[in-house]
């Protein structure tokens, strides 16, 4: 995924550019800069219809291989404090940052 996106129209560009969506937007303002893992306006399917909303974190999601590793460095941390914990606790509790570079979404694959 690239982080050079803007948003830099107005809504009308958006309702010329998408057919029938609902603008729950309010007034939507320039983001010369949207970056994963922050807010920006997007347009998502709800049931049937389609809306345009603000503010919603977008990315891509990490990968499984990244979740397992970062939940495996925070057993390691409860193992090194003499700590006893179930495996899966920690891996639930991992959250998903998200994946900056689509080139990192499945580190796995690679190796």
């Amino acid at each position: 995924m690239c982080n050079l996106y803007a948003f830099m129209s107005n809504q009308e560009a958006v309702r010329n550019f998408v057919d029938d969506f609902e603008d729950k937007s309010g007034n939507l303002q320039h983001y010369p800069g949207i970056y994963p893992d922050y807010a920006a306006p997007i347009i998502r399917n709800v049931d049937r219809d389609r809306e345009l909303v603000t503010h919603v974190r977008w990315g891509m999601p990490s990968s499984r291989d990244a979740i397992l590793k970062a939940a495996q460095k925070r057993a390691a941390k409860l193992d090194a404090k003499g700590k006893a914990y179930d495996f899966n606790a920690p891996l639930k509790m991992e959250p998903d940052g998200g994946t900056t570079n689509i080139r990192n979404s499945c580190e796995s694959a690679s190796k």
